[in-house]
């Protein structure tokens, strides 16, 4: 009978928002699925390898041999992830909508972006964006203010589903209506794209391509060989892997599903599925070499035609978190997953200059850094200057109890320090960087008065591989 009640609940709550009969179902099953049990967990005994002969390719043996052709380059679109609103920076508009270079906000890099491939090859390549509820609006004014036109629609609009009650599995009813919903996680892109007409839409106007990727990683941009190897080889699927360093803990992983010593399918991984147990090996840089940038090549018959088989199935998250003292669980799935309904796979080994997210404060203080730079096609990646230094990602740890908000960081960032040449960087308690500063190697500033110190105070601005303690 609570089964009955809850999904009576789910119906009517998801009815009343507008959401689609099938898109419903599909929701209440995967409620059952975690009702009977279902946690997302994977068993570790079916991770498997994958092949790096056969599941592997490198970005530079597809420069080689699949050159630019503009008969293919024309058969691509281009979708951005732009549904987040940068909640853990405290953000209550899209994340896309901050400044990221000069004066230029993420969105506006982006339609930058498209706008070279335009001029460069002299095809119409289309942008559209997976929106929100909560950015659609804000997002579709800075692309106007940007002068940014096509004659495809520009923004269509992720689902949106209830955040359920721990225990109950009804929908939880806050007074703040915000709080009873959540994304479905960026593996509803599929299911809009069928059920908003886009698919068809695209098919229909000649588009077999789409390279999808997160809206706030600028490194990822067109690359037209990609599009040639694709169509040439009749690939499927592709994800843009790259090799794991110390600042990749959380990055999901393409691996093979074993069971009993025989290959299922590809599956994606993701931190949030893997057994408490096996974090750290996860985590490493042993069982996983490279991770996966969400990056991801997709051809669009093939989707359509497995849609059409039926039981396009993605793995389930299951996210666990408190919303005013009450434990709710969000049900969630990634983009990535959808790898398992498709054999033609590949992954595209790619130089990290392809993936340069920010997903916290600390990363949106390396982009906005010297260490990174627009370049005149507008990807964003790490300057020459540190590459020919030989080095990596910067390690930054900020003291979330002064740093972690994007209103607190904007305060204490009023000059960015050059970090060109910084290999790790830790603050600890409130310091205000008020002047421009170099910092070079592994440098860490704590500040242990209890009050607010600046970095001006010192009277020096060069650091390097040192210990500051105000």
């Amino acid at each position: 009978m609570e089964k009955q009640k809850s999904d009576q609940l789910i119906r009517e709550t998801m009815k009343a928002a507008g959401l689609t009969d099938a898109f419903i179902a599909d929701f209440i099953t995967k409620v059952d699925a975690v009702r009977n049990g279902e946690t997302g967990i994977v068993k570790w005994e079916e991770v498997g390898d994958l092949d790096p002969k056969t599941d592997e390719i490198s970005l530079e043996s597809i420069h080689s041999s699949y050159p630019t052709d503009l008969g293919l380059l024309s058969k691509l679109v281009v979708i951005k992830l732009n549904g987040g609103l940068g909640t853990s920076m405290g953000l209550d508009k899209a994340k896309s909508l901050i400044p990221i270079k000069d004066s230029m906000s993420f969105l506006a890099v982006m339609a930058k972006q498209i706008e070279y491939i335009r001029s460069e090859y002299g095809i119409d390549v289309p942008l559209l964006f997976m929106d929100s509820y909560n950015t659609q609006k804000d997002s579709q004014k800075e692309l106007e203010k940007n002068g940014f036109k096509q004659t495809l629609r520009t923004s269509f609009l992720q689902n949106k589903v209830p955040r359920l009650d721990a225990e109950t599995f009804a929908p939880i009813q806050n007074k703040n209506e915000k709080e009873n919903w959540c994304p479905p996680g960026h593996g509803d892109i599929y299911f809009t794209m069928v059920q908003e007409g886009i698919l068809d839409e695209l098919l229909s106007k000649g588009y077999e391509i789409a390279f999808l990727s997160n809206g706030d990683n600028l490194g990822a941009t067109v690359d037209p060989h990609i599009v040639s190897y694709l169509l040439k080889e009749d690939i499927h699927f592709a994800m843009e892997m790259t090799p794991k360093t110390l600042a990749d803990k959380k990055g999901g992983a393409i691996y093979r599903k074993m069971v009993g010593g025989k290959f299922i399918k590809y599956e994606l991984l993701e931190t949030a599925q893997v057994p408490k147990e096996h974090e750290n090996e996860f985590s490493g840089l042993g069982k996983f070499r490279t991770f996966s940038t969400n990056n991801l090549w997709i051809n669009l018959r093939a989707l359509k035609e497995r849609f059409n088989q039926g039981n396009f199935s993605l793995s389930l998250i299951v996210n666990p978190k408190q919303v005013e003292g009450k434990s709710v669980i969000q049900l969630e799935t990634a983009m990535g997953s959808a790898v398992g309904n498709f054999s033609k796979f590949k992954g595209i080994i790619i130089p990290r200059d392809r993936f340069a997210p920010v997903k916290k404060t600390e990363d949106y203080l390396i982009r906005r850094s010297d260490a990174y730079v627009l370049n005149s096609d507008f990807s964003l990646t790490m300057t020459k200057e540190r590459k020919a230094a030989g080095l990596g990602e910067i390690l930054v740890q900020l003291d979330e109890t002064y740093y972690k908000k994007i209103h607190q960081f904007d305060h204490l960032f009023q000059k960015y320090p050059s970090l060109v040449h910084c290999e790790e960087l830790k603050v600890t308690g409130e310091i205000l960087f008020d002047i421009p500063i170099t910092i070079k190697g592994k440098v860490l500033f704590q500040n242990v008065s209890g009050g607010l110190k600046s970095i001006s105070s010192f009277g020096r601005n060069e650091f390097e591989n040192e210990t500051i303690t105000l």
